[in-house]
């Protein structure tokens, strides 16, 4: 048979277990089966590897035939036979060695030979304390826990040698309980435990305080529940002897409280009969049962509102009336005109109403009243002014205070609030109303006071209702809110009335006396709307919206203008922005970009389909100029063309046309009646002693005719462009800078017929600078009667002789026909003669 021995092990200084298995015989041997060939087996436990101080080997044989006889080893690498050593216990090993044994059966079969390299290492030193953890850790916690101590050595320590804690606060030594299970905390316990190595290491000792609460907290109510004359203010009160109070939750419509149910942190007071259910819970997490008082008390809120229905139905004038238990849901200041808007106060009791006002400024009273008093006042007289009831009194007093006044906001935003003629059903009531502010926006409402059209669900636009609903403002609200048409928001105070005598039908007012009363939902954002140009360096942003003046860059560099640079930008009336750019072109048009950092008073940034406007550049008052004489065929087409100021002003942009081609454009320069001026074609500004190198625009002789020849120090002399006054059948014009036509000349060679004539002789006359407007009806052509030529002046002899000869006006006559104009003498930079007498 075999037989299998546990027997300690070490390696180095670590303890491990093995089996031994040797053989062994009965009493009697038995007797074996010839057929019994085969071998036992044999193995070493460990099976080889590396140890420190020493190892202990077991070799153990199994044979399940005739059974294991014996094992033989040997310790110096030789090869073991029946004559080596018998195995007979552990093999202690120091050193290095190979162990090569088998193993013989009671039959005589011997196992084949089995080898185990142990290899001895030098150990490193261990200077490292182990590491003990708690499982779970230290805490609060509201059921007994059962908690293990882990002690982990590193890789490369001696191992763990023992875990030593106390439960009752001392430090713990090696003479403490040492660790073998896990330990049960079942009550509030300090836990201080450490652990040491195998090479002797001792950790320092942890704590962990465990506090263990099994018992829930206690909620009491004061006072109990029962009957009550008046309403009844309770407080809750939790306590705990373990962990402390977290937090109590009631509720008073008799569900269950649980962790949503309101927050008990006041005390509540209760108007009418009711129960409230309580629970509080430790902060362990511990739930107390849920527990409840009942109150019956009489509806104080119902009688207080009977009592102020019973002043409204009075008559005007003496009364005696208390009201009992209302609540004071608005205090209003007194604001402009005290008579129609007189500092007081508002009464209700019921979220349906009715409400009062009482006009009585609440800095008289004493105590001062809050909203959320309940108070009780002796009504002396009842009013009626402007179509709302107001009260007098003589007596006040404060009954409770910091009663909840959100309980009676109605939202009438989908109401009729107008319906109720003359006695309004809202009236002075507490409400929340959200709605649009219409077209055209504010008006003045009273002294203070500004409104404006407010649509809701309820009073929609366009509506039979919608002209008595109005938003109405203490004046500065709106322009510190930035409120304007379009806006949607919701007002939050008492409903105020105003009816005048002319009314058959009172309006009802959404009032807002301070910023807190109103919320703002939205409002449209910015736009860029227009611009207007008041001088040439100036540009007039105009926006929909009140600018925030932060938000705008001082240097303009928000706004960018092709053509044109913006050197400053700001903000004036609210809503326009000045900017100051660089000369602007006269009549040109310009496209101006605003960035959309641009932000209206409520942060809105400028709409991005909305950041452009256009403008032409301004244009100073033009000067009236009138033709007054032609120098055509000028060698090199140096052609000259001499104009007469009729009404003094600016040239800037002025064009001379020839047909639809334009020979000039003019300077900015400012002129005066009688000034003349002359436009020099194709000017030479090569050739010495020729033409000026550009026009005069400082004075009449900034270049003067003793040093540029062609020059004429009584006028203004101006360049034109590189073509000269063509030769044949031609119109002259001038427009101003805007385009509008000043005058004209229709000039011919009798004896030519200039294919492109008549149609700019045509337009001419549409443009009312030419007679007769038209040939007998027809338009002038060649064979017209008359024909084009007939009704045109001639200028033959002023190409025949160029600068002997000119085109010229009589004087300054202008008739718009052929007689202004003949060929004599030149006059250029002097008045033209007139007409012989």
């Amino acid at each position: 048979m075999s037989l299998t021995l546990s027997l300690p092990l070490r390696l180095g200084v670590v303890l491990l277990s093995a089996q031994l298995v040797l053989a062994c015989g009965d009493d009697e041997p038995r007797p074996q089966p010839p057929s019994e060939l085969t071998p036992p087996t044999t193995r070493a436990a460990p099976e080889g590897g590396e140890f420190t101080a020493s190892v202990a080997v077991s070799l153990a044989c199994e044979d399940d035939g005739s059974g294991c006889a014996a094992i033989h080893y040997t310790l110096d690498g030789s090869t073991p036979s029946l004559d080596s050593p018998v195995y007979q216990e552990p093999l202690v090993l120091t050193a290095t060695t190979l162990v090569r044994f088998i193993a013989v059966d009671r039959a005589g079969n011997v196992s084949r030979v089995m080898s185990a390299q142990y290899t001895r290492v030098i150990p490193v030193q261990d200077d490292t304390a182990p590491t003990t953890t708690a499982t779970p850790a230290g805490g609060l916690y509201r059921s007994a826990q059962s908690v293990v101590l882990s002690c982990a050595d590193d890789a490369a320590g001696s191992g763990c040698a023992g875990t030593y804690y106390t439960v009752d606060g001392s430090a713990p030594t090696t003479a403490s309980i040492r660790y073998t299970g896990p330990i049960a905390v079942a009550a509030s316990t300090p836990l201080r435990f450490f652990s040491t190595d195998i090479a002797g290491n001792v950790e320092q000792a942890k704590t962990e305080e465990y506090s263990v609460d099994l018992a829930p907290p206690v909620t009491t109510a004061t006072p109990t529940g029962g009957a009550y004359d008046d309403s009844v203010t309770v407080t809750l009160a939790c306590s705990d002897s373990g962990s402390g109070c977290a937090e109590t939750r009631y509720t008073l419509d008799g569900s269950e409280p649980s962790a949503n149910s309101p927050l008990y942190s006041a005390p509540i007071t209760l108007t009418r009969s009711g129960t409230v259910r309580f629970a509080s819970t430790d902060v362990a997490g511990n739930v107390e049962q849920v527990k409840q008082e009942s109150y019956v008390l009489i509806d104080s809120n119902r009688r207080a509102s009977e009592q102020i229905q019973a002043v409204r139905d009075a008559a005007n004038g003496s009364v005696n009336q208390v009201i009992d238990g209302a609540r004071v849901t608005f205090l209003k200041e007194g604001v402009g005109d005290l008579t129609n808007d007189p500092a007081g106060f508002f009464l209700q009791a019921e979220r349906t109403g009715p409400a009062l006002f009482v006009p009585v400024d609440p800095a008289t009273l004493s105590p001062v009243p809050r909203v959320g008093d309940r108070v009780r006042v002796t009504v002396n007289a009842k009013s009626i002014v402007n179509g709302q009831t107001r009260a007098s009194i003589s007596s006040f007093s404060v009954l409770g205070s910091g009663n909840p006044v959100a309980e009676l906001l109605q939202d009438v935003s989908a109401v009729d609030v107008t319906a109720g003629g003359t006695r309004p059903v809202y009236e002075s009531e507490y409400i929340s109303i959200t709605g649009t502010i219409g077209s055209p926006g504010f008006s003045d409402s009273g002294e203070g006071h500004v409104q404006a059209p407010f649509t809701t669900a309820g009073v929609p636009s366009g509506s039979g209702a919608a002209a008595s609903l109005r938003l109405r403002l203490v004046e500065s609200l709106q322009d510190t809110l930035a409120l304007e048409p379009g806006c949607s928001l919701t007002v939050t105070s008492p409903l105020w009335v105003f009816m005048s005598g002319s009314q058959t039908r009172p309006t009802l007012l959404a009032s807002g006396w301070k910023a807190s009363d109103l919320t703002v939902h939205t409002c449209p954002i910015p736009r860029v709307i227009g611009s207007s140009i008041p001088d040439r360096n100036t540009v007039r942003v105009r926006f929909n919206r009140q600018l925030d003046p932060a938000s705008l860059e001082a240097s303009g560099s928000q706004f960018s203008i092709p053509g044109l640079s913006v050197t400053q930008a700001q903000v004036v009336d609210d809503t326009d922005v000045v900017l100051t750019t660089s000369n602007q072109v006269a009549n040109r048009q310009y496209t101006l970009t605003v960035e959309t950092t641009v932000r209206d008073r409520r942060g809105g940034g400028l709409d991005p389909t909305a950041t452009q406007t256009s403008f032409r550049g301004f244009v100073r008052p033009p000067a009236r100029l009138l033709l007054s004489e032609v120098a055509p065929h000028v060698i090199n087409e140096r052609d000259l063309v001499e104009l007469y100021v009729l009404e003094a002003g600016f040239t800037e942009g002025a064009t001379l046309l020839e047909g639809d081609t334009t020979l000039a454009t003019l300077p900015d320069v400012r002129v005066e009646v009688g000034d003349i001026i002359i436009i020099h074609l194709n000017p030479d500004r090569v050739t010495p002693g020729m033409d000026a190198p550009d026009s005069e625009t400082l004075s009449k002789t900034q270049y003067a005719a003793s040093s540029y020849s062609t020059n004429h120090d009584n006028a203004w002399d101006f360049h034109g462009g590189a073509q000269g006054v063509t030769s044949g059948n031609r119109t002259l014009r001038i427009r101003n800078v805007l385009g509008a036509p000043q005058d004209g000349v229709a000039a011919v060679l009798t004896s030519f017929a200039f294919e492109g004539y008549p149609p700019h002789l045509q337009a001419l006359q549409a443009e009312g600078q030419w007679s007769p407007a038209s040939c007998a009806g027809a338009p002038c052509t060649y064979n017209s009667v008359p024909s084009a030529l007939n009704v045109s002046a001639e200028w033959t002899t002023a190409f025949l002789s160029p600068l002997t000869n000119t085109f010229q006006r009589l004087g300054i006559t202008d008739s718009d026909t052929r007689d202004d104009w003949r060929t004599t003498t030149p006059s250029l930079g002097q008045l033209n003669a007139p007409a012989s007498p």
